[in-house]
């Protein structure tokens, strides 16, 4: 890996290394704080999304049908029995999921990144970060790359 000047560090001890020197320990958890922010959010996101598609199909027509033919062909199906979706499904639901909470998250993305690429001398805090995104390109500039 190579620094801003140009000096080789040699991988991520170096990297490490070198920014322990030119800007402190701390410099390490740069963009920690939006990236914590963003966890109870992403997870709400994500299981909301997960159940209310899950509720949708166990509800519907197909998902009624689904339910009666496993009660059909056993002769007791408990609860968990019943919410299974399949593989398929699970899987499509929980994509579906994942991509509305990285949808809803990635603001807070694009700040911790801003953050990381800061240097001792110009850094700034997230809500200052944040605001100046937002100035320099309005609330799609939250969204730049997703």
């Amino acid at each position: 890996m190579v620094a801003p000047g140009g000096e080789a560090l040699g991988g991520v001890i170096g990297v490490a290394r070198h920014m322990i020197q030119t800007e402190g320990f701390f410099s390490l958890y740069k963009g920690l704080v939006p990236s914590l922010i963003s966890m109870a959010p992403s997870g709400a996101v994500f299981y909301g999304v997960y159940d209310i598609l899950k509720m949708a199909f166990l509800y519907s027509p197909e998902g009624k049908k689904r339910v009666s033919m496993m009660k059909q062909q056993k002769q007791e199906t408990n609860a968990l029995d019943q919410l299974e979706l399949g593989t398929v499904r699970t899987l499509l639901y929980g994509a579906i999921a994942g991509c509305c909470a990285e949808a809803a998250t990635y603001p807070f993305e694009v700040v911790r990144r801003q953050l990381q690429m800061q240097v001792k001398a110009t850094r700034m805090n997230v809500l200052a970060t944040c605001l100046k995104i937002v100035d320099q390109g309005g609330v799609p500039a939250l969204y730049a790359g997703l």
